[in-house]
C-alpha cells in the first residue's frame, strides 16, 4: 500500500502542474480583475470539484478492485501489480500532449458574468477527472475500504493544495517549473510512475 500511496502523491503533484487545471482560471481572474481573496476561494472550490469527480470514479473502481481481491485472494499479489504495469505501458505508449487552449483568447471573445465563469470552471473540473489516478484506486481496492479512503484523502490534499498554490503563484506572475515539459510528456511520466509502482508492489505487498 505504501508504494500505491507514494505513486498517488507523485501523480497528484504532476497533475496539479498541468496548465488546464489552473491557467484558465488565472487568465479570467486577471481579465475580470478579481481580488486575490476571491480567486483563492474560487480556485479552492474548483479544485475540490476536480477532486470530487476523480474520487467518485475512483471509489467505484476501488470497489471493483475490492471485489476482485475477495474473489481471487490467492492471486492478489500478481493481479494488482500487473494491472498497474499494463496501465503504465498503455499511458506511456499513448503520449498525447494534454494541451490547453488559449484562456486569454477565450476571455477576450466571451465576456461572461462572474457567476457564469465560476459555474463553468466548477463543471469543467468536475467532468475532467484524472483518469491516470483511477488505476491506483483499482489497486487500492485490494486493501479494502481503508485503502480506498486513504488514497482518496491523500489525492485530495495533494491536488487541492497543489492547484490552489499554482493559481496563486501564476496570479503573481511566478513560474516555478517548466509546465510545457509536463504538458508535452504527461502520459509518459504517468506511465513510468505506474510501471514503477507496479513493480514495487509486486515485491512489497
Amino acid at each position: 500500500m505504501f508504494s500505491i500511496i507514494t505513486g498517488t502523491i507523485i501523480l497528484g503533484i504532476i497533475h496539479a502542474f498541468i496548465p488546464n487545471h489552473w491557467l484558465p482560471l488565472v487568465a479570467v481572474a486577471k481579465a475580470e480583475s478579481w481580488p486575490r481573496s476571491e480567486l483563492t476561494l474560487i480556485s479552492c472550490i474548483t479544485a475540490c470539484a476536480h477532486v470530487l469527480g476523480t474520487v467518485i470514479l475512483g471509489v467505484i473502481l476501488g470497489l471493483v478492485g475490492k471485489e476482485l481481491a475477495e474473489q481471487y485472494a490467492d492471486y492478489l499479489h500478481l493481479i494488482a501489480p500487473l494491472l498497474l504495469i499494463i496501465f503504465g505501458v498503455v499511458y506511456f505508449s499513448m503520449n498525447t500532449p494534454h494541451y490547453h487552449h488559449s484562456a486569454s483568447k477565450d476571455v477576450q471573445e466571451f465576456r461572461k458574468t462572474r457567476k457564469k465563469w465560476i459555474a463553468l470552471f466548477i463543471l469543467m473540473m468536475f467532468l475532467s477527472p484524472c483518469l491516470e489516478v483511477e488505476s491506483l484506486f483499482l489497486a487500492a481496492g485490494a486493501y479494502g475500504w481503508e485503502g480506498i479512503l486513504l488514497l482518496a484523502l491523500v489525492y485530495a490534499v495533494i491536488s487541492i493544495s497543489g492547484i490552489v498554490t499554482l493559481v496563486m503563484l501564476a496570479f503573481k506572475g511566478i513560474q516555478v517549473i517548466n509546465t510545457h515539459f509536463i504538458e508535452k510528456n504527461e502520459k509518459r511520466i504517468t506511465g513510468l510512475i505506474l510501471i514503477i509502482v507496479g513493480v514495487i508492489t509486486f515485491f512489497i505487498h
